[in-house]
């Protein structure tokens, strides 16, 4: 029962997980989204953790009462090592590319939030700090209007406020810690975007001037510049601007929230069924049917 309890949690809940978000990427609004999504996927990944944990603790109290170690404990024990020498990388990854961003912030010219830096690559971006600042190139802004520009700013100011930099770090860590979760990781990336689409497009009043700056700055920026925060991608930037044409998602589709709440729940569910196993074979007697293998 053990090794069916594992595999709910590590396998099939986290792919429902992943089914329910990339069905309702654009059905919840931006920001209920970024929340939502990086919670689960946190989740999900600490779950599955866990609950490989335990089946080779599981294996382990065994061992000492007599069993051999079977070909899932094996299993489990290679990909716990694998994950956690992927999530050490990719915190050290995110611990270093945090400090040079601060390091970064602090070295731009200036006191104002808003940098204006010579280059002949269209880009903008946000850079955070303690205080965060922002910089657009001369060339983005030889490209844009005053509206667009407007537009620009407010829009890398929202990823500041928001600390959208910490959602992005959280979910590129849970993706590091179970790899059935990479589809997640681009409809995070591109929900952020669209939080801070619409947080500039409230902060301007118009939704309109917001879509049109991001198809002006596409038709000049570069996406593949490491700073280009703006456009996000290109992939994502069509869709941001019909989504910005459209009305926002009606709130009553909040109700679709409980596609990822019960598949977190469910992950969390058979994790403790999986601890359980594992509390009642350490209180087993030996020779007790309890203390059989895992598999």
């Amino acid at each position: 029962m053990m090794l069916d309890h594992l595999l709910i949690s590590t396998v099939t809940a986290p792919l429902a997980l992943v089914a329910s978000v990339l069905f309702l990427a654009d059905r919840l609004r931006p920001a209920v989204a970024v929340i939502v999504f990086t919670g689960a996927a946190v989740t999900a990944a600490a779950s599955s953790m866990v609950s490989v944990a335990a089946i080779i603790a599981y294996a382990g109290v065994a061992a000492v009462r007599g069993d051999r170690f079977t070909w899932t404990t094996w299993v489990a024990l290679g990909f716990l090592t694998v994950i956690a020498i992927l999530l050490v990388r990719r915190a050290v990854r995110e611990r270093r590319s945090y400090r040079a961003a601060r390091e970064l912030a602090a070295a731009l010219p200036g006191d104002d939030p808003v940098v204006f830096a010579p280059g002949e690559v269209a880009e903008a971006y946000s850079v955070p700090g303690r205080p965060g600042r922002i910089v657009v190139s001369e060339a983005m802004l030889r490209a844009l209007s005053d509206e667009d520009r407007a537009a620009v700013v407010e829009h890398e100011r929202a990823h500041l406020a928001k600390g959208h930099h910490i959602w992005l770090a959280a979910s590129r860590l849970a993706i590091s810690a179970h790899p059935l979760l990479w589809p997640v990781r681009p409809v995070i990336a591109y929900v952020v975007e669209r939080w801070a689409d619409e947080r500039a497009a409230t902060r301007l009043g118009n939704r309109v001037q917001v879509a049109r700056a991001i198809g002006a700055a596409a038709l000049v920026g570069s996406p593949a510049s490491p700073g280009n925060g703006f456009l996000g991608g290109r992939r994502g930037v069509p869709q941001r601007i019909s989504a910005l044409l459209a009305p926002l998602p009606p709130m009553g589709y909040a109700a679709f929230l409980i596609i990822p709440a019960f598949c977190t729940a469910g992950s969390l569910a058979w994790t403790g069924e999986v601890l359980i196993d594992l509390s009642e074979l350490i209180r087993a007697k030996p020779g007790d049917p309890k203390c059989g293998p895992t598999g």
